[in-house]
């Protein structure tokens, strides 16, 4: 279920997901499930789409809702897609040219579906919760021969119950903040005899406005610098760092690398946002260099009211 590790959001991606501080808004839920209860709105929905290596291709969403003045916290459910295409199905045959016989294609895919929750237990400490439901179909395989000239096929596919957990300390100085969360928490899954674990990952991460402490006019300049860290189960510990820059409050520019990678190298980004109304409208979009795989782009829509 290596899925569960592809970033959604097209604005994370492009700080190369040091996120893990930030007010991600309806995706916070996917990162660090703490930083909803920051969400300043009564709803927000978001939609994305990433353009993943080896033609895969990963669609969300996600919805948050603060009942009344959010004194009992902010709900949220979330889901993601993913659609491997079409792949050429064969088995050995030692009376076929080449050695093996065209089955045709199969089409493996993978789905999380989530439901999130976060409570500012005081105005500088923050936790929230995402308990999410993943399953994942590779398809089915012949296993053997039926005797009639055909194959006895099998199904392999697994599911596994998951945790997101985090918590979200504002310091006080600026906007300096701190933020440790565990995501893809669970049981190992088995699709056939061997089983595999989930590629849990425990994060931490710093991020502050450095504009704070200049003079800046903070409404037509925002810089907000990101760091995190990440200890991952299926490979060496990173560190990520990532900036957003915000002109009045509209354009956005973002960039993004972290060290060691094997092919992902550096991510850069932009959004726009524009209030309708009573609704704030945001759009982003990022790039991410990986290497021989050529490059990854994402795609995101928010709206929040």
């Amino acid at each position: 279920m290596k899925f569960l590790s592809v970033s959604p959001s097209a604005r994370a991606a492009g700080m190369s997901d040091a996120v893990t501080s930030l007010d991600m808004g309806a995706y916070g839920a996917l990162y660090n499930p703490a930083t909803m209860s920051q969400f300043n709105g009564k709803y927000a929905a978001t939609v994305g789409a990433v353009q993943w290596i080896a033609d895969i291709y990963h669609s969300s969403a996600s919805f948050v809702y603060k009942p009344g003045s959010g004194k009992v916290g902010v709900f949220g459910f979330n889901i993601i897609s993913v659609d491997y295409g079409d792949i050429l199905a064969t088995a050995f045959s030692e009376t076929e040219e080449g050695g093996y016989v065209d089955l045709g294609t199969f089409s493996p895919s993978a789905m999380v579906l989530g439901l999130s929750y976060a409570n500012a237990l005081t105005d500088k400490f923050s936790i929230g919760v995402n308990f999410r439901y993943g399953s994942q179909d590779l398809g089915s395989a012949p296993i053997s021969l039926d005797g009639a000239g055909g194959y006895n096929y099998q199904s392999f596919s697994a599911n596994s119950q998951l945790l997101d957990f985090g918590i979200l300390y504002k310091t006080g100085f600026e906007s300096l903040n701190l933020a440790m969360a565990i995501r893809n928490f669970g049981p190992e899954t088995q699709y056939d005899v061997e089983s595999a674990e989930l590629p849990l990952t425990f994060k931490m991460g710093v991020s502050m406005d450095i504009l704070d402490v200049t003079n800046i006019d903070k409404d037509i300049h925002s810089l907000l610098i990101s760091i995190d860290s990440n200890n991952a189960r299926d490979y060496d510990e990173q560190l990520l760092f990532g900036f957003e820059y915000t002109f009045v409050d509209r354009f956005v520019i973002r960039g993004g690398h972290g060290f060691p990678k094997d092919e992902e190298s550096f991510s850069l980004g932009m959004g726009v946002k524009q209030p309708l109304g009573s609704l704030t409208l945001s759009v982003d979009y990022s790039y991410t260099a990986f290497g021989v795989f050529g490059e990854v782009q994402r795609f995101g829509a928010q709206i929040g009211f």
